[in-house]
């Protein structure tokens, strides 16, 4: 649970600071006078440390942040959720963070329907509930969330959360995820090409997709590509290159790839050195 909590933490802040460059003088003016788009911007401007120019002050942020979202900005709700979850700026508030993200997700807001999904997924500040998160997530995938497309896809691959397993369904939500680069999204659309589950079997097209989530840091993927490699499914034998990703995923923290390495490592001998 903490180290779901932890990786969740980093993606909250990865989508604050999206304002364009612009004049923080004019733009505090506006805040001042009541302007909310220009609050959140200005509470997004001090999260983001003046885009890199002094350390993140997360506790002006919040405010600016509570000020748009009492005015009706549902970005700012969204990003004061962020805080509270995260424990930026303010104490570590989970039940709060659900309830700011609810609020935006009724609203409409993407990634507030994609984070309260989540917390329905895993139970965090609110009852576990898998059809209120899959209902959330699919909110956010149709307005072409990838991270909830993924996750929706995983609900249909599982049956979980909907009225009944649906691998094609999956495969289609793999697609659009993997499509805008999602990594995890392109290896588990791999997947699906290898074993041909969902989706007409292409081996090679799953190495590619492979290759390209593990060039993104990957571990599952570069593992994967590893395992095709040295059986030659999909792609010519190279036992030296699957090596190559089994490291690769061993060194992004995959055990299971850590093993396949050391054997293979054995099997190769003298050879694994050259």
């Amino acid at each position: 649970m903490k180290k779901f909590i932890a990786l969740l933490s980093l993606i909250l802040f990865a989508f604050v600071c999206t304002y364009a460059k612009t004049d923080i003088k004019a733009l505090l003016e506006k805040a001042r006078k009541g302007d909310i788009q220009a609050q959140n911007a200005v509470g997004e401007y001090y999260a983001d440390g003046g885009e890199g120019e002094f350390q993140p002050n997360f506790i002006l942020a919040n405010e600016w942040w509570a000020a748009a979202a009492k005015g009706g900005s549902t970005q700012a709700l969204t990003n004061l959720g962020a805080s509270y979850f995260a424990g930026r700026g303010t104490q570590s508030d989970v039940r709060e963070a659900a309830r700011l993200w609810l609020e935006a997700a009724k609203r409409g807001d993407a990634e507030a329907q994609y984070f309260i999904g989540t917390l329905y997924s895993r139970g965090i500040g609110v009852y576990r509930d898998y059809p209120t998160a899959a209902f959330w997530w699919n909110k956010a995938a149709e307005q072409g969330h990838a991270r909830a497309q993924n996750n929706l896809a995983f609900a249909y691959a599982n049956g979980r959360g909907v009225r009944e397993r649906d691998i094609k369904k999956a495969v289609e939500l793999w697609e659009k995820s993997a499509l805008q680069g999602n990594t995890k999204a392109q290896t588990y659309l791999a997947l699906s090409y290898f074993t041909g589950d969902g989706v007409k079997k292409d081996m090679a097209k799953a190495v590619d997709l492979w290759r390209i989530a593990a060039d993104k840091g990957d571990a599952e993927a570069a593992r994967y590509a590893g395992i095709a490699y040295a059986s030659g499914q999909g792609v010519a034998m190279d036992k030296k290159k699957a090596l190559d990703y089994f490291y690769k995923a061993s060194r992004l923290g995959d055990k299971e790839a850590a093993k396949l390495a050391e054997n293979l490592r054995i099997d190769l001998g003298s050879e694994a050195l050259k």
